[in-house]
């Protein structure tokens, strides 16, 4: 590949995912801020790594990783929201419950989730230990919720840069 065309390749990934966690923090910021505003920047956080996971090279490995992320957001919120119902977070739950996330999306067959789902447990769990006083299911439910945000914004700006492009490229033939 010649150096401008590594420049431009580069500058429009950083562009794109430059667009996605700008979208992705600022709707998490706006939403969250309005239930929790105690964990509102945490959760742009949380939403701004899952558009950076989720954004790929085109649109359609982009919406795999949508369902991905969103799959395995399910497993782990499903695991640690169960957990913090019925016990107050350790470090031996929260290994715990890691386990069974990755045997759940595992054999349920989505194995590759089960990385997702891991780092959903992790995150949900010690968010409910740093903000004690929110009940479990709104961390679950606030977490998941900006996951969503993060995998829509990275599909969003993913479909708007090939929208983008088809236009450009019409316009130059």
């Amino acid at each position: 590949m010649q150096f401008s065309a590594r420049i431009t390749n580069s500058a429009a990934r950083g562009t794109q995912l430059g667009l996605a966690v700008l979208i992705s923090f600022g709707s998490a910021m706006a939403s969250t801020g309005l239930l929790h505003p105690s964990s509102a920047v945490f959760g742009a956080l949380w939403a701004s790594i899952s558009a950076i996971v989720v954004l790929q090279s085109d649109v359609s490995a982009t919406g795999a990783a949508a369902r991905l992320r969103v799959w395995g957001t399910v497993v782990g919120a499903l695991v640690s929201g169960i957990y913090l119902l019925l016990l107050p977070f350790t470090m031996v739950g929260l290994a715990v419950c890691v386990c069974l996330a990755v045997f759940g999306a595992t054999w349920l067959n989505h194995g590759d989730g089960g990385r997702l789902a891991a780092i959903t447990v992790t995150v949900i769990m010690l968010q409910g230990e740093m903000n004690p006083g929110a009940h479990p299911l709104l961390t679950v439910g606030m977490r998941f919720f900006e996951a969503c945000l993060g995998a829509a914004a990275a599909v969003l700006v993913s479909w708007a840069w090939m929208r983008a492009a088809k236009i450009f490229d019409k316009e130059l033939a």
